[in-house]
């Protein structure tokens, strides 16, 4: 059963996670299809990257027709 995405436009990295799972996720990440929309300061650590549930949308969709973060299409 698929996921139901989150009521918020804007996702944490953990949420992403959630969504797509880890390497799915990664794999977007590195290949340039989901790319934060701002960053949250926290007192220690680095910055929190946020994300825009309709830039999640779009990978999602692009996974719907059969692509894949890094493969080529054929």
């Amino acid at each position: 059963m698929p996921k139901l995405l989150p009521n918020s436009r804007i996702l944490s990295q953990a949420d992403v996670y959630r969504l797509l799972g880890r390497q799915t996720a990664d794999d977007a990440f590195r290949n340039g299809w989901l790319k934060p929309c701002c960053f949250k300061q926290v007192p220690r650590g680095p910055q929190r990257r946020l994300f825009d549930l309709e830039a999640l949308r779009r990978v999602e969709d692009r996974l719907l027709a059969g692509e894949y973060p890094g493969q080529t299409k054929q």
